[in-house]
């Protein structure tokens, strides 16, 4: 919700600003040609064109939003030391300049950037928790399979897996940005089947705040994931020998579906499941319930973030999160939220990686 306030507000301040390249009707032409794209390309983005213009505009809305909110900074500072308005020609000139700088940005952030969101990096992580034996866990969020996502990612991602023969395999929210039937239609049934045979012992799945859009147009990401070999968790827990996970339904999914998140509280392993390490799977790091009596996770996971995709992004995205990206600690549970192995919208990685992570869990000795 919070994005789609930003989106509208985005569009009508870059109109306001953008219109001033020209006098007259003919800046206001510009503008909304330049600022209606974007959701119209959204509107139709199962289009592979659309999507390549949506991957542009996202883009664009983002450089163009920074540099003329500065520009209103620095104009609002030299109003108050110099008080007067500037004049309307240097406005002019400077609207244009700013028009091009974002457009040169936006268009050497596209280039330079697919290589990037395409070359994920595959990052091992060893944690110590309490178990009898080592385990391991190949974990992964964000994909956004949409037009724009390359097959062959997924074909690496599968390769990638099969050969670190985890125990695990973990997916950590938002799988695509199409219907399960245009993921059957576009043949991803028999990759995923794959992917969640390379795990030795279970393929588990939680839902992202993508899969909460996509519900409202009919897409069943539970079901369709079932059916190709994943164990799809909504605010429930299974064990297996080595560990109890607990995946926790998407903060956006419950508000869609208008229903309250389960506490995790009542998730805990309990009985003779209790002596093994519990792992949390919850697609949004904003960490665990401020009055959680008890036992806490030993290790929890998230995805979301991006790490802030791409400039500026990357600058504001740790004002947003206590823990944006990485190793570290929520309510005093070790906490790993990943980058992504893809992105939403445009693939652009500038300042951020894409990623999938290796988890070897070994006995804490303490």
């Amino acid at each position: 919700m919070i994005f789609f306030f930003i989106l509208i507000f985005g569009v009508f301040f870059l109109f306001f600003n953008v219109r001033m390249v020209a006098p007259g009707i003919k800046g206001s032409v510009i503008a909304g040609i330049s600022v209606i794209l974007l959701p119209v390309c959204f509107l139709f983005r199962t289009s592979y064109f659309a999507s390549l213009g949506m991957s542009f505009f996202a883009v664009w809305l983002a450089e163009a939003l920074f540099f003329y909110i500065l520009w209103w900074i620095v104009r609002g500072i030299r109003r108050a030391i110099v008080k007067k308005p500037l004049d309307r020609h240097i406005e002019i000139s400077v609207s244009r300049l700013l028009l091009f700088v974002s457009v040169l940005l936006t268009v050497i952030f596209r280039i330079a950037g697919t290589g990037a969101n395409d070359n994920f990096h595959v990052r091992e992580f060893k944690i110590a928790v309490p178990t009898e034996k080592e385990f391991t866990a190949v974990f992964f969020s964000d994909l956004h399979i949409d037009p724009l996502f390359k097959r062959e990612k997924m074909e690496r991602i599968v390769h990638v897996s099969d050969s670190l023969h985890p125990d695990l395999v973990l997916f950590g929210g938002d799988f695509s940005d199409v219907v399960d039937s245009t993921l059957s239609a576009w043949e991803y049934d028999f990759l995923v089947q794959k992917l969640a045979a390379t795990a030795k012992t279970a393929a588990i799945a939680i839902d992202g705040n993508h899969e909460g859009f996509l519900e409202r147009e009919g897409s069943d990401f539970k079901k369709w994931m079932q059916n190709n070999g994943f164990v799809v968790l909504e605010d429930s827990t299974v064990c297996t020998p080595f560990a109890c996970i607990t995946g926790r339904i998407d903060h956006s999914v419950a508000k869609m579906r208008d229903v309250e998140r389960k506490p995790l509280f009542e998730m805990r392993p309990v009985a003779g499941d209790a002596k093994l390490p519990w792992l949390l799977l919850d697609h949004q790091p904003r960490g665990i319930e401020e009055d959680h009596p008890g036992r806490r996770p030993d290790f929890a996971m998230s995805g979301h973030t991006h790490n802030g995709q791409f400039f500026p992004g990357t600058v504001f995205i740790d004002w947003f999160w206590r823990l944006a990206y990485g190793i570290g600690e929520l309510d005093q549970v070790k906490w790993l939220v990943s980058s992504g192995v893809d992105s939403w919208g445009p693939p652009v990685r500038i300042g951020s990686d894409t990623e999938v992570w290796f988890l070897r869990f070994v006995p804490d000795r303490l």
